[in-house]
């Protein structure tokens, strides 16, 4: 039971879904005007093309599951997701999206770059990392939301280690990760 409770948690926890949660949040919410449509089309563009990446390298047999747990896996993974990310943010910059939302995807890159260097050495939960950083990130608009994706976070992480994803340094240091760039966006 607590196997397929950490399974469950983990998928909903997957950064991927809950980007797409917050697309709808954001657009069916009060905070609509801090994320248009060309932001949510953009945004759901690249998590598509991401989730297909992912998907297909799966099928393929590259990747042995669907979070990309392996480390020497997940190095394909980052090479491929970190130009893609470059690209959006270009595009973003250049149609002159909300300062707010360029500056917090530009730290999500950096957030995924660091952690590429990282994974040369120790991999990095990317479920906790991008998760605590989104719940900062969102602290910004919407405080109980944040702080709701926050303790969530928090039960990601311990699913990750229940399904042995990751050992508790790896989520540790995914959650110290996603905080960093979490808390530079707060002062941004």
């Amino acid at each position: 039971m607590k196997i397929k409770i950490a399974q469950f948690l983990s998928i909903i926890g997957h950064p991927l879904l809950l980007f797409f949660f917050l697309i709808l949040f954001f657009n069916l919410g009060q905070e609509k005007a801090a994320f248009s449509n060309t932001l949510s089309i953009v945004f759901g563009l690249f998590s598509l093309v991401l989730i297909s990446w992912v998907y297909i390298g799966k099928r393929r047999g590259k990747y042995t599951d669907l979070d990309v747990s392996n480390k020497k896996q997940r190095k394909s993974l980052y090479i491929f997701v970190i130009p893609l990310m470059v690209l959006t943010l270009i595009f973003l910059m250049y149609t002159n999206q909300p300062k707010h939302i360029v500056t917090s995807f530009g730290l999500a890159t950096l957030l995924l770059l660091v952690s590429f260097c990282i994974n040369f050495y120790i991999k990095v939960s990317m479920h906790v990392a991008i998760n605590i950083y989104l719940a900062l990130a969102i602290s910004k608009v919407n405080l109980e939301l944040g702080v709701l994706l926050g303790a969530f976070t928090i039960v990601v992480l311990w699913s990750r280690l229940v399904l042995k994803r990751h050992t508790p340094k790896e989520v540790v240091l995914g959650f110290v990760v996603g905080f960093i760039f979490g808390t530079a966006l707060l002062f941004v």
